[in-house]
């Protein structure tokens, strides 16, 4: 079919008309579904609730932009999760050969997929006809657009001290308490024409914050939106508001998440996504401007540039007349007067992009980006920042590369920070069998390597300080099991948050699956952890270095009981030590019930659990069910019980409702949190709504 070209200016020219017309619903997925995933199921090493969240709401965003397979370039197969190099270079050989796909049936054909994988990319892929792949014209954007909206709403009781404060406080001026309602709201409203156009608009109030009254006098705390418009001509992708980019392994830049973040199971550490629209209500987390793509044969031009003002605490040099900052904030939180006085105080600017070339067998990579401040960032002095970024202006380079030969892939970056240190990052991966893979892996962070926007494979919370070695690998054995291994030793050349002085730290972790019929599938999970870290021994002066050391085990028992219930058991353990000599346990329990039944558009997740870990260095981690685009990551420290129920209702495809509720209690406290969020009470009940619709 020929293809008419159209100027964003008339696809604009059309959005009064699509936002009030009814639409017909195209493609095989429910962008609203919850299909179950969650990081606890990709396995890896991390108790970081930030990357959590923001794993998790790429996921919910590639759920409502599924990729059309019938239409997509090998940036495009690179946003479908659970996939990696291999499957995703197998399956782009596959589409090239044999055009069009009907059915998700059709690519168990494709090398590396099994119906497993299938089921878990399914929320994430499409199948337009390419037949029926038709113009932009005002009529068919009014037409054949899909309109999707969320409303959201959650609370939590008994109200913390922030709410409590008489009222003849609150009248004072700056007093410290939360001025606004104690319910968190926000929406997401998102329009898509197949995948040639998309225009989300999103809104976010957290709990404490006030509406169209105080800072928030335009009632949302935060607004988000973004215009992306994808066409098969020169330029192929343009994207107007908020957005991601990343480019290679995300050494030299990348503001996407990373599943290679931390060392783990998972051995796809190539995280570049290239540029992706985003309607996130974090404020910290995407960028804001306008981000285009071009392409020519076998290369692709990729630009942004990024103007956003920030949260920083701010301080005031006395003696040298000037502003600085020592912090950025990315908490999103403007409740308090000093939470106020932090907002949008740091203007930045961002100018970027990524030359790649990409051959039969290999792709090349130049990525380049600027940073400008308004003002110096001073962080606070301590012996572990002395070679961090310190100034207003930054510029970082590099180059990465992938190649590949039959089962064998080599892949790495290099990368350049302003002040001529140098970042390198190469691994190889072997995949001579669908049933074996295996990774080697290096990397070498200069402890004086300033980026700041470097999201890649790495232990420590920036890209700098750091020399490790990595290896895993995972295989299919007899009697239906699978057995993944890994192992990372890093050595920190630079004083650490925690440690004075150079150090050490090993990783290791061994999981075995074991699906003994189609019903019933067994895991067993076992991690250590071991880093050096200071002692402050009794009446000295001087720090000693001891370590800082664990061991978790987990067992998990997944139960297909019959078509309507499903159960999850799971015990878990974990052994904390600390020099000298002190150790620490704690453990959960829990256990998950899913009902579906067959004749109601129902699906019900409750789940209760028991815990004992009294020490906060023994706190368990465990995600839970939840609305989409709320994640729920709650740390199991203390002793007590809690209880959630998930509970989500359809009508057709058009309309669903969604439940969440917490309760947890504890037995060893009668005080939850501190400050303003202090409770005074030994329970807390969450609760969360959400109403879907798509039209």
């Amino acid at each position: 079919m020929k293809r008419h070209p159209h100027t964003i200016i008339k696809t604009a020219g059309c959005l009064l008309i699509f936002l009030f017309c009814s639409s017909l619903s195209i493609g095989q997925t429910d962008p609203f579904q919850w299909t179950g995933e969650s990081p606890d199921d990709l396995n890896w090493k991390t108790e970081n609730e930030g990357e959590y969240r923001q794993i998790m709401e790429e996921q919910d965003e590639s759920r409502s932009r599924p990729v059309d397979l019938n239409a997509a370039t090998q940036d495009d197969l690179a946003r479908i999760p659970y996939i990696n190099a291999f499957q995703r270079k197998n399956l782009f050989v596959y589409l090239a050969d044999y055009g069009e796909v009907f059915s998700i049936y059709e690519l168990l054909a494709v090398p590396g997929f099994d119906s497993a994988l299938i089921m878990r990319i399914n929320p994430f892929i499409c199948f337009n006809p390419v037949s029926h792949s038709l113009p932009m014209s005002c009529k068919n954007l009014a037409k054949y657009g899909k309109h999707q909206v969320l409303l959201q709403t959650g609370t939590s009781f008994p109200r913390s001290e922030g709410y409590r404060v008489a009222d003849e406080i609150k009248a004072k001026s700056g007093a410290n308490y939360y001025p606004g309602n104690p319910y968190g709201m926000s929406f997401r409203y998102t329009y898509s024409f197949y995948d040639k156009l998309a225009i989300g608009i999103s809104g976010d109030k957290d709990a404490g914050e006030q509406f169209f009254a105080g800072a928030q006098k335009y009632g949302m705390d935060t607004y988000s939106g973004y215009l992306s418009l994808s066409t098969r001509k020169t330029m192929k992708h343009l994207v107007l508001g908020n957005f991601r980019a990343g480019w290679g392994l995300g050494l030299t830049f990348n503001t996407g998440s990373s599943l290679g973040v931390y060392p783990g199971f998972n051995q796809e550490f190539t995280v570049g996504k290239g540029i992706t629209p985003s309607q996130s209500t974090s404020e910290s987390s995407v960028l804001r401007g306008i981000a285009v793509n071009f392409g020519y044969g076998r290369l692709t031009l990729s630009a942004i540039c990024s103007y956003r003002n920030r949260d920083a605490t701010m301080a005031k040099d006395v003696l040298n007349g000037f502003t600085s900052f020592s912090s950025f904030i990315e908490t999103g939180y403007h409740r308090t007067w000093s939470e106020i006085s932090k907002r949008k105080k740091i203007s930045e600017m961002i100018f970027g992009g990524n030359l790649n070339l990409r051959g039969n067998f290999f792709s090349l990579g130049l990525t380049a980006y600027s940073v400008s401040l308004s003002a110096p960032y001073q962080p606070k002095i301590q012996l572990y920042n002395l070679l961090a970024f310190s100034g207003q202006n930054n510029f970082v380079a590099g180059a990465d590369f992938n190649i590949f030969y039959r089962f064998v892939r080599l892949s790495g970056e290099v990368s350049r920070s302003a002040n001529g240190s140098v970042a390198i990052i190469t691994g190889l991966n072997l995949n001579p069998d669908p049933r074996f893979s295996a990774v080697l892996l290096y990397r070498n962070y200069p402890p004086d390597f300033q980026d700041l926007y470097s999201n890649c494979f790495r232990q420590n919370t920036i890209a700098a300080n750091e020399r490790a070695w990595f290896l895993g690998f995972s295989a299919s054995l007899p009697l239906q099991c699978n057995l993944s291994l890994y192992a990372d030793f890093c050595t920190f050349p630079w004083a650490k948050y925690t440690v004075s002085k150079p150090s050490e730290g090993t990783d290791l972790g061994a999981m075995l699956n074991w699906q003994m019929n189609s019903k019933l599938n067994l895991v067993f999970r076992y991690t250590y952890s071991c880093a050096e870290t200071d002692i402050i021994k009794a009446e000295e002066v001087l720090y000693d270095k001891g370590n800082d050391c664990y061991d978790a085990y987990r067992l998990e028992l997944n139960w297909t009981v019959s078509p309507v219930v499903s159960l999850q058991s799971r015990v878990e353990v974990k052994e904390t030590r600390q020099s000298p000599g002190a150790v620490m346990y704690g453990w959960l329990l829990f256990q998950d019930i899913t009902a579906k039944p067959l004749k109601l558009p129902l699906k019900i997740i409750l789940r209760y659990s028991v815990f004992d870990c009294k020490y906060y260095n023994s706190r368990i981690w465990a995600y839970e069910p939840d609305v989409l685009y709320a994640y729920s990551l709650p740390s199991y420290y203390g002793q007590g019980i809690r209880a959630c129920a998930f509970a989500k209702y359809s009508v057709g495809r058009h309309f669903a409702v969604c439940l969440k509720s917490g309760l947890t209690r504890y037995s060893d406290k009668n005080v939850i949190s501190s400050g303003l969020d202090q409770i005074n009470a030994d329970w807390k009940l969450d609760l969360d709504a959400q109403l879907q619709l798509r039209l």
